[in-house]
């Protein structure tokens, strides 16, 4: 148990592009003051990597009790392997890993007002938009992420009447068809990534290749979105509370809602 008394938080991301592509960071930033424990940050192929960082937090006694969220919306390698493999290189096989960001409690639903928001903003009707949700995916990819189909159809029945299509920035589908993807007359464009790395700001942008006359929306990446670290901190608390052997030592509130602390929704 760290000195706080609370578990650690570590925040774990595929990379740090620079030029605002520190997800990881600014994740652990926004999450910091509502957490009663130490909140860290690491990447799992740039710097600070993620066997760095155990080791600093080993270094620090910050990792006798800890908790890592993986801010990936994909189940694949780097989440259910290299990750616990890191850990276990570590000597800390008791950490918690909390669920992906995709698999987070609440997170279709805070999609889905996002979506809504934006069709009511735009003054769209649900029926005339297709909404793309943009994963990174990956050049092997001949067909979508059964995961990123599962969101897809969740997504949709929370959304009704809304085409729900998916464009990988990396394989097929590809961003680059959504014209022929979608059959709607509005597009609305839904980057499931990290945060506003060179993917977001680039890549995206230039694979839409907007033309004049043509009604697209893109919304910021899912990582930055407000309501995220509030997601995250419930989850974590959740793992907290049931843990009995720890019971006795939460003197202070496990985490403090960020809307009740004045961090808005939209």
């Amino acid at each position: 148990m760290t000195s706080f008394g609370m578990p650690t938080l570590m925040m774990v991301s595929h990379g740090n592009s620079g030029n605002g592509g520190d997800p990881a960071a600014a994740l652990a930033d926004a999450v910091r003051d509502h957490w009663a424990g130490p909140v860290r940050h690491g990447y799992m192929r740039s710097t600070p990597s993620v066997p760095d960082q155990l080791a600093k937090l080993k270094r620090d006694h910050e990792a006798d009790d800890l908790i890592v969220f993986p801010l990936f919306f994909s189940e694949g390698y780097l989440v259910f392997e290299e990750l616990p493999r890191n850990l276990r290189d570590a000597g800390l096989d008791r950490a918690v890993i909390l669920p992906p960001a995709i698999n987070l409690p609440g997170f279709t639903a805070m999609v889905a007002r996002h979506v809504q928001a934006a069709l009511l903003r735009r003054g769209w009707d649900g029926s005339e938009t297709s909404v793309f949700l943009v994963p990174h995916g990956l050049k092997t990819l001949t067909e979508p992420l059964p995961e990123t189909v599962r969101f897809a159809k969740e997504l949709g029945s929370a959304c009704a009447g809304s085409e729900i299509c998916i464009g990988n920035i990396e394989g097929d589908p590809s961003l680059r068809d959504w014209r022929t993807v979608g059959s709607r007359k509005h597009a609305l464009i839904v980057p499931m990534l990290a945060g506003g790395g060179m993917h977001a700001c680039t890549d995206l942008p230039e694979m839409i290749a907007a033309q004049p006359g043509e009604t697209i929306e893109i919304l910021a990446p899912i990582g930055e979105w407000a309501e995220l670290p509030d997601l995250i901190l419930a989850e974590a608390a959740r793992f907290v509370r049931h843990r009995p052997d720890r019971s006795k030592g939460l003197h202070r509130p496990i985490a403090k809602s960020r809307v009740e602390s004045g961090a808005g929704l939209i």
